[in-house]
């Protein structure tokens, strides 16, 4: 039976490397530059960027002038991983080379993304936000309009319109947030960009997420918190996997939010979602166990925590009834987890944060520092972590962790 398996995966390899031969075959025998073109949008949506490319390339040695291959051939680049050659072919869609710029967002969107510095990036996006907030407000005067198709192939009516614009305002919010944040100007940009994405999605959750970041460096904290709470509610009671939910990035930046302002409970409810649907996302470890720790340190210094809040279940114990079906309702135990519990949780997840850390060569050493100098604390107060899915771990429980 392995061997047969073997047999059919090997089949199955050739039968790729067959079908990518006789592709780039199609590429020297076709000379019309529309069926390469119909060709390399296939294998774009297949992520095929490097032959995808080869295509391109001959439809522009057919038509050198063709604006669709050009802009293509740029995105193909990009997402193969060359971002000069990609830059490079996207600014040939602009005058001085062309006649006129073009006239929808997509070649300005990912310019923007590569772009060389902060004011470039900013002049982009404004580019594309204003050709696509023209489009919104056309289609609104319309009704629902007609969906518009970009040269990439994609829809941008309705709904992935509004998306592709907040999306990009919350883009340039994080420019003047970051790389700008010392300009004058940045704290009135940032409110107006805001007011902007608020009027085309006021409930997006990003668009949620980025006035709550703005309030925030505004010192604002009390409506910073108002909007996480009130994200945070729309999203409460929803299990794992529900599409409804906030895409994953959002509910780690909600999660981050909300254990600023000291909710612990409902920080852990939205990171459970996320622990289901991705057990190997180290940020998603990293914040389950900060989130322990400090809901712990809150019951430690008030013991009355217990007394007034929902109660907390383990994360394991989580994991397992919803390996064996279990469901909340059909748990009675309302008993809420003590100090010493939440703590020894919270180094079960700080030390399968580490584990994935160090397999994943995370990049962010800033949460390598900070579990390191957490497991160390836990070992201090002589914390022992609580039994769940720790596998492959050393005897002596020894993690090591980047400084």
């Amino acid at each position: 039976m392995a061997r047969t398996k073997r047999a059919a995966r090997r089949g199955g390899g050739l039968k790729t490397e067959k079908r990518d031969l006789e592709a780039s075959q199609a590429v020297t025998t076709t000379h019309d530059a529309a069926s390469l073109i119909d060709k390399a949008h296939t294998l774009l949506a297949q992520s095929n960027f490097e032959l995808a490319i080869k295509f391109l390339e001959r439809a522009l040695e057919v038509e050198p002038s063709n604006l669709e291959a050009r802009e293509l051939l740029g995105v193909a680049e990009l997402e193969g991983g060359d971002v000069d050659s990609g830059r490079e072919h996207l600014l040939h869609l602009l005058p001085p080379h062309t006649s006129e710029p073009p006239s929808h967002p997509s070649p300005y969107l990912y310019l923007a993304q590569c772009a060389q510095d902060p004011q470039e990036a900013l002049g982009y996006y404004t580019t594309a936000t204003a050709i696509l907030e023209r489009r919104i407000a056309e289609n609104e005067r319309k009704g629902k309009g007609k969906a518009v198709v970009d040269i990439t192939g994609e829809e941008e009516g309705g709904e992935e319109e509004r998306q592709m614009a907040v999306t990009a305002l919350v883009a340039m919010i994080e420019i003047w947030m970051s790389d700008l944040c010392f300009e004058e100007a940045a704290e009135k940009n940032c409110d107006a960009l805001i007011a902007r994405a608020l009027s085309i999605s006021p409930t997006d959750p990003e668009v949620k997420l980025s006035l709550a970041s703005i309030r925030m460096s505004q010192s604002r904290f009390e409506e910073a918190k108002e909007v996480a709470l009130d994200l945070y509610n729309e999203i409460e009671g929803k299990e794992a996997f529900d599409d409804t939910l906030p895409a994953l990035p959002a509910r780690l930046s909600l999660s981050r939010l909300l254990l600023e302002h000291s909710q612990h409970l409902e920080a852990l409810e939205v990171l459970s979602t996320v622990r289901e649907e991705d057990s190997l996302n180290v940020e998603g470890a990293y914040l389950e166990g900060w989130a322990l720790y400090l809901r712990a340190g809150a019951i430690v210094e008030n013991p009355s925590l217990l007394t007034v809040t929902p109660s907390l279940k383990p994360p394991a114990a989580v994991a397992a009834e919803g390996a064996e079906g279990v469901t909340q309702d059909e748990d009675e135990d309302e008993t809420p987890m003590t100090a010493e519990e939440c703590f020894s949780e919270s180094m079960r997840s700080l030390i399968e944060c580490a584990k994935l850390y160090s397999e994943q060569d995370y990049v962010d050493e800033g949460i390598g520092a900070h579990v390191a100098e957490l497991l160390e604390e836990l070992e201090k107060k002589g914390v022992q972590p609580a039994m769940g899915d720790l596998e492959d771990e050393d005897e002596d429980g020894d993690v090591e962790m980047a400084a």
